[in-house]
């Protein structure tokens, strides 16, 4: 069983015959009910465009990531940048954030901040899946260390890093890697996700098409249907 569509022709290329069950993803936002009057119990209710930022969860990420992030927040002081933080990390890793005019903390709540998000800023991982799903225009940025980007590259041989675009089969959302991974190149996109119009228009589109492909019903009914079946055919 697999929870992501392309891993069926992954798998199809070694001899192994595999069902696409749903994604689990999917099915916890449909579960998920918004806090009621989240921003203001945060104090975030303003007028300026909001923007999630999400740094992920391992060390290294946030150590490369979280500096070039508050580099973005410094030159955009029209938008209210809002960092979806964890609280077993060290507060030491969002310390390049803290104490800026436009940047607020939200700890643990991140779907809360994503039901509330003009775009977003996302380390690639599963929280692009998620932001895509809450219809949420974002930006993908990854930094690693040379070496590790480096053996990487070597090892797994993909044309995109981010779930939204690897089910898509295609760039939705833009991917800055490494050095393009600069302050200026993500305000720049940022403003262009902002912006009504025809750009913001299309990602929102193509978000829609993202989840008509996931969405074939609950992952674990569908396993559990599955598993039912090939035991009654054994």
């Amino acid at each position: 069983y697999v929870i992501l569509p392309f891993e069926k022709d992954f798998f199809k290329k070694y001899n192994f015959d595999v069902d696409y069950v749903g994604n689990p993803v999917l099915d916890a936002i449909r579960s998920f009910k918004p806090t009621e009057f989240f921003l203001e119990q945060q104090n975030m209710k303003q007028k300026k465009p909001l923007v999630a930022l999400l740094p992920g969860s391992r060390t290294r990420e946030l150590q490369k990531i979280v500096p070039v992030m508050a580099a973005v927040a410094k030159a955009r002081p029209a938008f209210h940048f809002v960092v979806a933080a964890i609280h077993n990390l060290s507060p030491e890793l969002y310390k390049p954030l803290t104490g800026l005019e436009n940047v607020n903390f939200i700890y643990d709540s991140t779907y809360d901040l994503l039901t509330h998000a003009t775009a977003a800023i996302v380390t690639s991982g599963t929280a692009t899946l998620e932001t895509a799903l809450f219809k949420v225009p974002q930006v993908v940025v990854y930094k690693a260390g040379y070496l590790e980007y480096l053996i990487a590259t070597q090892v797994v041989k993909v044309k995109f890093i981010s779930l939204v675009n690897l089910i898509a089969g295609k760039e939705v959302v833009k991917e800055l890697i490494q050095d393009n991974a600069s302050p200026e190149r993500i305000g720049n996109e940022l403003t262009k996700l902002i912006e009504p119009g025809n750009y913001r228009e299309s990602i929102i589109n193509a978000y829609e098409q993202l989840h008509a492909t996931l969405d074939i019903g609950s992952a674990s009914d569908n396993t559990a249907e599955l598993i039912v079946k090939y035991q009654n055919e054994s």
